[in-house]
């Protein structure tokens, strides 16, 4: 063998071998969009989305979010009634205002501002959030427009109409484990729309634990983003059905930190976890469809 194909030889190895590594490390890191079907033939109606952010150290959040749960209390004199309900989804985001030392915003805490996943959500109130600029709390924004508490706050965002259809069928829960499930429909093609920003939050109901301000049960408390980022997965969608799976576990710890003592006062049972997943643009911060499990 010549000289010339020996060099030749060895950087045909050289490269195969780079390309055959990069490939595999894209496929185990990275899980990608799978084209299931054809896409919608029209648009359908928006979901609600409503964010309360709060905090066990706030004293006026309790009286906040008994009103936003009596419109879900089929029992209650507010009830809204259940073909809004069913629509309507929550998302309780525990933070460090006005003051540190809630349980279930330490455990989530990150080392730095860049780290912490409600400072880039939120901010502190001096125009320092990526998406909203909340400064003090309770603050609730609806579909993505800060709004008051009142029961006909989710009617405006369901009036209106959208290209995406969400669903979260086929995802299932086993313990401390979420096997999630994600199809997105659209009604025309947005493969050019550079916006769309997919959020997947794990959270819990029943949560038992009394705090600074003495509100003992809390219900939609934020566990986490499924997938990976605090400013969501951007999205690219054809006109087309698309499916992608990911995975989720609760820290068994949760939500044990070393700032909070009383962590172990907090009670909760697994069965009460839930998924909601949902696509925001992020420039206008407008929520254009969002979906949860029961």
């Amino acid at each position: 063998m010549t000289l010339k194909n020996v060099i030749f030889l060895i950087l045909f190895l050289i490269t195969f071998s780079c390309s055959d590594k990069n490939e595999s490390a894209d496929d185990s890191s990275y899980s990608v969009w799978t084209q299931v079907g054809n896409g919608l033939s029209a648009d359908v109606t928006k979901n609600v989305l409503t964010e309360f952010v709060g905090s066990t150290n706030c004293p006026v959040c309790p009286a906040s979010d008994s009103l936003l749960l009596s419109y879900f209390n089929d029992g209650h004199e507010n009830y809204v009634g259940a073909e809004i309900t069913q629509n309507w989804f929550l998302l309780n985001y525990h933070t460090y205002s006005p003051s540190r030392g809630d349980p279930m915003y330490e455990f989530l805490r990150g080392e730095s501002e860049e780290d912490d996943y409600c400072y880039v959500r939120f901010g502190d109130g001096y125009g320092t959030g990526a998406w909203y600029n909340v400064g003090g709390v309770p603050t609730v924004y609806t579909n993505g427009l800060n709004s008051f508490i009142n029961p006909g706050m989710a009617i405006t965002p369901m009036a209106e109409s959208t290209p995406i259809q969400m669903s979260l069928s086929g995802t299932e829960f086993d313990g401390a484990n979420i096997s999630v499930k994600l199809s997105i429909k659209t009604s025309t093609d947005l493969s050019a729309n550079d916006s769309l920003c997919l959020f997947i939050a794990a959270k819990i109901d029943d949560v038992d634990y009394e705090g600074y301000n003495n509100e003992k049960h809390h219900q939609d408390v934020f566990l986490g983003w499924i997938n990976e980022g605090f400013n969501g997965e951007l999205l690219t969608l054809g006109h087309e059905e698309v499916v992608k799976n990911y995975a989720f576990e609760m820290a068994s710890n949760w939500p044990q930190n070393d700032y909070e003592t009383s962590w172990s006062e907090v009670e909760y049972d697994l069965a009460n976890l839930a998924v909601v997943a949902f696509i925001q643009n992020k420039y206008t911060r407008e929520i254009l469809q969002v979906v949860g499990t029961d």
